[in-house]
């Protein structure tokens, strides 16, 4: 089964590639990572379209994360002229009076297959289509909606159960997934919600963890219903492409919860109906290796030491290596693009993404990012030196953190708070910005400024008052008189200099006439 799909752009960059899959989901992963680790990546071309394309693509999370590995690579053909290559990348950025002027005109030819023309005329064209995106609304054509329940919370069953009856009602063409621990509990009822309606049972589904990691792409939309913790629940059961995620705030902090669910059939209205702008989370793809004991190696004649990849989690908060119950402090080794970067004696580090810097690393002194930003921060947890502070590197940074040989104890290592494992001495993990990133449907353009004044007092403090409320009276209205006179003569003078000005520039026309 082919099918193209198209994503419109704000400023006419139109991209258009074919998607080839199978009707199978798996398939479809399948095709896309081995069309990532091909030998011929370097030559996927971003097609210039013809004429203006209307159709909005509705599988944003994986035409965005498609359209940005392709945007990565820049053509190898020594053949091609540079005007032509510069179209190829930014096929509207050539008819814009204002952006010609980005692109040289001379017809001389670059001296390699990667020339520095070639580079900077695709890294313009990255940075246009990166703003696109971050300001292009989506439709969603919403078939299969899961909901995801904080199913410690007994109270959010019956919520669940008015969500669902609701949809139901008022969507006829929509089929809800819900948790399937859900499905015999006598506080959900599914029974009762479809006994009115033989229809309604056909569309009431469960899903589990199994069935959402074979069915990534099956989802159109996931609502949650809970805390943080519950949206960081879906970005582990979602280990790679990610629907668009509604959060409803029911839960005790609420930095990715920015829906109310009093209003929610009024919020759902709005984003089954129109266009919705999602924000896409940055995730960190974390690779665990274990170290074994050195082996000969009869081509090299040495021992050589074997690492072996033992699994593999992308976190939406951050990764944590501390030292665990051991009583020592821990002697972690961190490597940047396999270049050691100092030798961390401390507690622990946090390795943390912009969504993750109001977490744990907020905790541990880190600073607060934008969420929208791609970069990756690494914050120490009680370091034994005062000159170790956090620092901010960039997305396409790969990092490493290796429990030294030397340390006296072993490490452990969590990722976003779950799956906590040991480390020993030897062990690294490998993090890098995973490709799939977590897009959330935005509910205003302040959430997060709004989030940290409400969560945390951001710069909340109370306002410098003056002196008159401590005058009498009579020394008030005095107050009041002088204050007008002085705002009286401060207008006329600057009246007056307005004159002075134009008088001067008057005579210096003149003097230049003569």
């Amino acid at each position: 089964m082919t099918r193209t799909n198209s994503i419109t752009l704000p400023h006419s960059l139109q991209i258009e590639y074919i998607l080839t899959h199978s009707l199978d989901p798996l398939t479809m992963t399948d095709t896309i990572d081995s069309t990532r680790n091909s030998k011929d990546n370097n030559s996927m071309k971003v097609l210039k379209t013809p004429n203006p394309l209307d159709q909005q693509c509705t599988k944003a999370n994986i035409e965005i994360d498609q359209t940005r590995n392709k945007l990565k690579q820049f053509s190898n053909n020594n053949n091609e002229d540079p005007q032509s290559t510069a179209n190829s990348y930014i096929p509207s950025a050539c008819s814009s009076t204002s952006k010609k002027s980005m692109i040289p005109s001379s017809p001389l030819k670059p001296k390699g297959s990667n020339s520095h023309f070639q580079f900077a005329t695709t890294a313009y064209g990255v940075r246009l289509l990166n703003k696109d995106i971050s300001n292009t609304k989506i439709d969603l054509e919403v078939e299969n909606l899961m909901i995801v329940t904080k199913l410690n919370d007994v109270s959010l069953y019956f919520l669940t159960r008015e969500v669902v009856e609701w949809i139901l009602v008022n969507y006829p063409s929509i089929t809800v997934y819900v948790d399937k621990k859900l499905k015999d509990d006598e506080k959900f009822a599914a029974t009762e919600i479809y006994k009115d309606s033989k229809c309604r049972a056909a569309r009431i589904k469960y899903w589990d963890p199994e069935f959402v990691d074979d069915h990534d792409v099956f989802f159109d939309l996931v609502v949650t219903l809970g805390g943080d913790g519950t949206v960081l629940f879906v970005s582990s059961i979602f280990k790679r492409h990610v629907p668009p995620i509604m959060s409803f705030s029911l839960g005790s902090l609420g930095f990715l919860t920015n829906f109310k669910f009093e209003q929610f059939k009024y919020d759902m209205r709005n984003i089954l109906s129109r266009k919705i702008k999602t924000n896409l989370r940055m995730r960190l793809e974390c690779n665990l290796y274990r170290r074994h004991e050195p082996q000969y190696d009869p081509e090299k004649g040495k021992k050589v030491c074997i690492m072996e990849l033992v699994s593999t989690h992308h976190v939406l908060n951050e990764v944590t290596i501390d030292r665990g119950p051991c009583p020592f402090i821990s002697m972690l080794e961190l490597f940047s693009d396999d270049s050691l970067m100092t030798v961390a004696q401390a507690d622990g580090l946090i390795v943390a993404t912009p969504t993750g810097s109001t977490a744990y690393s907020l905790s541990a002194g880190g600073p607060l990012i934008y969420p929208t930003v791609n970069a990756i921060e690494v914050t120490p947890i009680c370091p034994h030196t005062l000159s170790f502070r956090p620092i901010i590197l960039p997305e396409s940074m790969t990092l490493k953190v290796k429990v030294s040989l030397k340390s006296r104890g072993t490490a452990w290592a969590s990722f976003d708070g779950k799956d906590r494992v040991e480390l020993q001495k030897g062990d690294f993990i490998k993090i890098s910005a995973s490709p799939y990133s977590f897009p959330t449907v935005e509910c205003s353009s302040t959430e997060f400024i709004d989030s940290i004044s409400r969560q945390l007092n951001w710069n909340q403090r109370e306002q410098q008052k003056s002196f008159t409320h401590m005058l009498s009276q009579k020394n008030q209205e005095k107050y009041a008189t002088e204050s007008k006179e002085n705002e009286k003569r401060k207008e006329e003078a600057n009246q007056d200099e307005q004159v002075e000005e134009v008088e001067e520039n008057k005579k210096s026309d003149v003097k230049f006439v003569l």
